[in-house]
């Protein structure tokens, strides 16, 4: 199977807010999630915020046709990049973990 990476991007600052990575719909999984379904509050929270606004998260998918393995490794890199917020010194991510 072939897996991607995706960012997460506010469309208010333009700037990620999340990293992930995965196969098939995995990259609009978020979008369906509830209060009681998501594992990630603060990502949960961030979208709900954008859609206050009457905006939508862009999805952008960063690298494709990967391997599980190099997936992973990429996605730990971006998240290591831009940081988790409230983890790593002036992080922006959303993220909980580094992958």
């Amino acid at each position: 199977m072939d897996y991607y990476v995706y960012l997460y991007i506010d469309p208010r600052t333009n700037l990620p807010f999340y990293v992930g990575k995965g196969i098939g719909d995995r990259k609009y999984y978020h979008l369906t999630e509830t209060l009681e379904t998501t594992i990630n509050k603060r990502k949960y929270y961030r979208i709900q915020s954008i859609r206050r606004a009457g905006l939508e998260p862009i999805i952008e998918e960063r690298h494709s046709m990967l391997s599980e393995v190099i997936a992973y490794e990429l996605e730990e890199k971006l998240i290591r990049q831009y940081g988790r917020k409230g983890y790593d010194q002036n992080g922006i991510l959303m993220n909980i973990s580094i992958n």
